[in-house]
């Protein structure tokens, strides 16, 4: 690192003064027959108790250079006058003479301190490389104290770089025993994502027992009996362990949660009126998923399953049909979420079918309290519960969740992977409707939080286009491509020259990905345009990302040909060879005319049934989540139910799913469009 580039010409103390002492006073010249002196060894070096001001020390280096000739000597009260300056927060004091030391012959140790005090003097500067403070920081000292200090610099690094499992590892190597550092391992694990955890399972060997609960909560999370006996065994492996002899508070509060199934469910749908259709397309899910369950555990005590319908109800009402019930699924439209969530029992599970604005009180403790069988007038459905185990009191977050198959969602998951991907010159297109333009500020929204953390030089503008009809579409996207410009070009030249050129328009050369937010119709007329706008001399071509909006199953006659090379995020359920094959032929054979809309409205009818049982628990454990139909859903700290989408790619007229990433195209089976 050039230090010289953060030291500012004025100061307390010169460098040039500083510069002198370490080149000795010219007053005093040097013997003829003097040879540089080897390096001595560590019981020779002199370690300054440091017990005076920097201003003394400095004087005392002057002095034993003048006086002693003592190279070591004078470097190590320098070393003290900048550990002294650093510790008085005069941070440009110590690297003026971190500067001048830098130009010394020095020992082993001191080049440790030195680096050591580099990199503390220049931890919180926000211009600093962290990757090359990191390289002096390297190997670590045998003398204690320089190693803990070089430790906390490294975690604090490490923290500020969000490599959380190298932060862990380094607070683990500092050997602090206590619940607090114990705490801030584990949170920091928790960040990580699952290669991220792999990988460190054999480069952090210190970290084991952290990774070896985080599997145990991600795996056996949602099986009570299967969570505490995974527990005590992992106890009785590490027993000794720090984290043994106090886990971390989300894992005991796990293993305190009731081993409870719903019993008597009230659901609350819009079932007549417009949205009637939705309702009781939704309901069918349900009851689809809620007799599946029942053909498969035939055994099991019946509850029951009531349907309201919430159309023309105002909030009294819907607040009076809740009442009793401990288990609630909906209301579906928002303002009905926002009127009774407030009122909703800490004691009910709540899975509500939209988003609300009150929900961010989710995080109030409250004691859970025993389930009670009621019985409802209503008409009703038979469900069978799973075997219920006493429950306890016990202090939690309210078990309201809420689910919601949100456009943002698609959106922002869309702007991680593009980022996280490399992509350097997107192309945002979206049509000027509502839902699109939602659409496109979430994805921005969600860059810019990304594209904050590069630096300066790295950071990627987005570019925009929004259109009305197929004219603004063409023009914006021969425009935003260069094609237009290309064009104009050809046109000046042609008039220069007065004679006809043969040519073709070039793209842009530095646009790598368009990501679209229209309708499947407005993406069927877009994608050909991108692609003839697409200069041939290229030798590639560029992707277009879209979300499930962008996409219909629906059989049309240039559907698919016209969206090749397509790459989108759609729900499992409506990807081909899902794991639910035998299922979704039933589904096919009951309705065998259902549209795109209503098959993924159906989708989330079976999440929701399915999920409700596993609320509180996707609510205590983050690490935990469901591969439903609608996709991977987890629940964030708001009570929110967070869903990440499967990938795929349209070829030959096929969808094709896609693993790993978007570019991949191994293992894939195809979906016939026709």
């Amino acid at each position: 690192m050039n230090l010289s580039v953060f030291i500012s010409p004025v100061a307390t103390f010169s460098l040039v003064a500083i510069t002198l002492i370490m080149a000795g006073c010219e007053s005093t010249p040097k013997q003829p027959t003097e040879v540089r002196k080897p390096q001595p060894t560590k019981q020779q070096e002199t370690v300054v108790a440091v017990t005076q001001t920097a201003e003394a020390l400095i004087n005392e280096a002057r002095n034993s250079w003048q006086t002693e000739r003592d190279e070591i000597k004078r470097d190590d009260y320098l070393l003290d006058a900048a550990e002294i300056a650093l510790a008085q927060g005069n941070r440009l004091q110590a690297q003026q003479l971190l500067f001048a030391l830098k130009k010394s012959s020095l020992t082993d140790q001191q080049t440790q301190r030195l680096n050591l005090y580099i990199v503390e003097s220049y931890l919180h500067d926000p211009k600093a490389d962290e990757a090359t403070l990191l390289t002096l920081l390297s190997p670590l000292a045998e003398d204690e104290n320089i190693r803990q200090r070089q430790l906390e610099a490294q975690k604090a690094l490490y923290e500020k770089q969000q490599q959380w499992l190298a932060a862990a590892n380094t607070l683990v190597t500092l050997n602090r025993q206590t619940p607090a550092a114990t705490k801030q391992v584990w949170t920091w694990v928790k960040k990580t994502d699952s290669q991220q955890r792999q990988q460190a399972e054999s480069q952090y060997p210190n970290l084991e027992p952290y990774l070896a609960l985080y599997n145990i909560a991600q795996t056996a999370g949602l099986d009570s009996q299967r969570f505490s006996q995974e527990i005590e065994t992992f106890k009785h492996v590490y027993r000794g362990h720090p984290l043994v002899a106090t886990l971390p508070d989300d894992i005991q509060a796990r293993l305190a949660l009731p081993a409870s199934a719903p019993d008597d469910i009230l659901v609350l749908l819009p079932l007549s009126g417009k949205l009637g259709d939705t309702g009781r397309t939704i309901k069918a899910g349900m009851l689809a998923a809620y007799y599946d369950k029942l053909a498969k555990n035939p055994q099991l005590h019946p509850t029951t399953l009531t349907f309201f319908d919430t159309v023309n109800k105002d909030t009294d009402a819907l607040v009076d049909a809740i009442s009793g019930y401990q288990w609630v699924v909906g209301p579906l439209l928002k303002e009905n979420v926002d009127a009774i969530t407030p009122y909703v029992p800490a004691t009910t599970t709540l899975l509500a079918l939209n988003r609300s604005d009150t929900n961010q009180d989710t995080q109030t403790l409250s004691p859970l309290l025993p389930v009670s069988n009621l019985v409802s007038d209503d008409t009703t459905a038979t469900v069978l519960p799973e075997a219920t185990l006493p429950t306890v009191s016990l202090a939690r977050p309210k078990p309201h969740a809420f689910f919601a198959l949100a456009p943002e969602d698609e959106a922002r998951q869309l702007a991680q992977y593009i980022f996280h991907q490399g992509f350097a010159s997107p192309i945002v297109v979206a049509a000027q409707s509502s839902i699109n333009q939602r659409m496109k500020s979430a994805f921005e929204a969600q860059w810019q939080s990304l594209n904050a953390s590069r630096d300066h030089n790295d950071k990627v503008k987005l570019v925009s286009v929004d259109f009305t009809d197929s004219n603004s579409l063409k023009t914006g996207i021969t425009e935003a491509l260069g094609v237009a410009q290309s064009r104009d070009r050809i046109r000046q030249i042609e008039y220069m020259q007065n004679e006809k050129l043969y040519n073709v328009p070039r793209n842009r050369r530095d646009v790598d990905g368009i990501i679209v937010f229209a309708s499947p119709a407005q993406t069927e007329l877009l994608n050909p345009m991108v692609e003839a706008s697409l200069s041939p001399f290229n030798g590639k071509t560029v992707p277009v990302f879209a979300t499930s909006r962008s996409i219909a199953y629906d059989d049309t006659k240039n559907q698919w040909r016209d969206l090749q090379n397509v790459r989108f995020l759609d729900m499992p359920w409506m990807m081909p060879e899902n794991q639910w094959a035998d299922f979704q032929a039933t589904v096919k054979a009951l309705w065998p005319r259902r549209n795109t809309q209503m098959s993924r409205l159906f989708a989330f009818g079976v999440d929701a049934y399915n999920l409700l049982p596993d609320v509180a628990v996707l609510m205590t454990l983050s690490q935990t989540q469901i591969e439903a139909l609608t996709g991977a859903l987890r629940i964030d700290k708001q009570g929110n139910i967070v869903r990440t989408l499967p990938q795929a790619v349209i070829q030959n007229q096929s969808v094709r799913p896609l693993t790993s990433s978007l570019q991949s195209q191994t293992n894939t089976t195809a979906y016939s469009g026709r």
